[in-house]
């Protein structure tokens, strides 16, 4: 029976069942061994309840743990003569208790009690210990399963993240399927990630299940809490008992108010610390060591993941934007022209793009020289942005010619932004020293799909309206 599953839980069920109707023994409990803590802790039991004390060192006070130390059988027919035994049961008369090797190792400790004194013969001590013996088998074998079913299941984890970083488009949408990812994985939790800002704030970027959280919870745990700890150890973190961890330290802060266990993962990517994850959760103790070693490997491969794509946006961003005016260059103009033609066709929707080109700029590079020309470009930027909408697009085209792409605009709209930006030059002219001619522009128009629908018939339009006011470089003209 106990060997036909691969199943812990099964197991320990089995083992229960059996002690309990082939032994007629209702008091049974199977002990297992936390080497890290120098612990024995109870996986399963049967019969009456063993009291708040569930965990018991390995040693030589207490007979479970003398029994985990050293490695024998203990039979105790009358516990009250037994100074080793924890009264947690005063009905308990005699006891026995029979370690579950693997290779010479405990890894358990089967714990069966009678209310009877001397209940347990010979006969039934040899049977008990033959079957503790195939006991420790089975539990052996369905460590192994569950280590192996873990690692199966952290190398599928990792695989999703590999391969959702190689799809993302941008770092928000890949935050938020990492959060996903990481909350499937940690069933019934809370998943955050924060990343340092450029002044190494770390902010909220992502955050899935419950209720959207309060970043100031955050701040403070940055400051004391998890966060902090997980920061100061570059390593996970685990709080099991947030509650008993305030007691503890009434300083110490959570980052969601109704959490009862967190975890708290730092995102390391070649020495450089990124942000964090914070995983949380309602039930106390919910995290395991398995828990702990999935989610290191998650985070470093998160970190990789979010460092790569960052790199590619930023790579993104030098190549499409103009150096000097830290507006949008020539390059990216082709491709928002080419995807706002993509987004029109398919909502059947208009956009405008004005061009203008500068009339007299050389000669404020002449008289008041190239770093005047350089500031006066800056400030046209400037301009333009004040004038336009978030969804508009700004582009220097060349060295003195500037594009923007006005998505959902009509024929009026257009003519106020070029009004706009007329005064605009005009102000700008009068408020530099030395300039004695007023700043104009030779402007043109058009509108997507009455001028053109291709890119080539749009950008041929603007740039001939623009060579016809170029004769009138007295004014701005339309």
């Amino acid at each position: 029976m106990i060997l036909s599953s691969m199943d812990a839980d099964t197991v320990l069920h089995q083992i229960l069942l059996i002690v309990r109707n082939y032994f007629e023994v209702a008091d049974c409990a199977v002990l297992m061994v936390d080497a890290a803590a120098g612990e024995l802790y109870i996986r399963a039991e049967n019969g009456k309840d063993r009291g708040p004390k569930t965990r018991f060192a390995i040693g030589p006070d207490g007979i479970v743990g003398y029994v985990a130390a050293s490695k024998q059988p203990i039979y105790v027919p009358d516990v009250a003569k037994d100074q080793r035994y924890f009264s947690l049961n005063k009905d308990i008369r005699s006891e026995l208790a029979l370690p579950l090797l693997v290779r010479d190792e405990v890894i358990a400790v089967l714990n069966i009690e009678s209310e009877q004194i001397d209940f347990f013969t010979d006969d039934m001590i040899g049977l008990l210990a033959m079957f503790a013996a195939q006991a420790a088998v089975a539990l052996e074998n369905a460590r192994l399963y569950t280590n192996e079913r873990r690692r199966m299941r952290q190398i599928e984890f990792i695989n999703l993240i590999a391969r959702s970083a190689t799809s993302a488009s941008d770092l928000d949408q890949l935050l938020v399927t990492l959060c996903d990812l990481i909350s499937d994985t940690f069933e019934g939790s809370e998943v955050s990630i924060l990343l340092r800002d450029k002044g190494g704030v770390l902010i909220l970027s992502a955050h899935t299940g419950g209720h959207h959280p309060d970043p100031e919870t955050y701040r403070s745990s940055a400051r004391s809490g998890i966060i902090a700890e997980a920061m100061e150890a570059r390593m996970n973190v685990i709080a099991n008992n947030v509650t008993e961890k305030i007691k503890e330290s009434p300083q110490w802060k959570p980052c969601l108010y109704n959490s009862a266990a967190e975890m708290a993962v730092p995102l390391l990517s070649l020495g450089e610390t990124l942000g964090v994850v914070v995983i949380s959760h309602t039930t106390a103790n919910a995290f395991t060591t398995d828990d702990r070693s999935i989610s290191q490997a998650a985070g470093d491969v998160c970190a990789t993941a979010i460092k790569n794509v960052q790199l590619s946006e930023e790579l993104r961003r030098v190549a499409n934007t103009d150096s000097l005016t830290g507006v949008y260059n020539q390059r990216y103009f082709h491709i928002a022209v080419a995807h706002e033609i993509s987004r029109a066709k398919r909502f059947e929707k208009q956009f405008s793009i004005i061009m203008f080109d500068l009339q007299n700029f050389s000669h404020v590079n002449k008289t008041l020289g190239f770093d005047a020309g350089d500031d006066l470009l800056r400030d046209i930027a400037h301009l333009l942005a004040s004038s336009v909408r978030n969804t508009d697009t700004i582009c220097r085209y060349s060295a003195d010619r500037f594009a923007l792409i006005l998505p959902e605009t009509s024929e009026n709209d257009v003519l106020s932004v070029q009004n706009k930006i007329i005064t605009g030059l005009t102000r700008l002219a009068e408020g530099r020293p030395g300039a004695s001619h007023a700043l104009t522009a030779a402007f043109g128009r058009v509108q997507y799909p009455a001028d053109g629908t291709t890119e080539l018939e749009l950008v041929r339009h603007l740039l001939s309206r623009i060579d016809r006011q170029k004769p009138h470089s007295s004014g701005a003209g339309a």
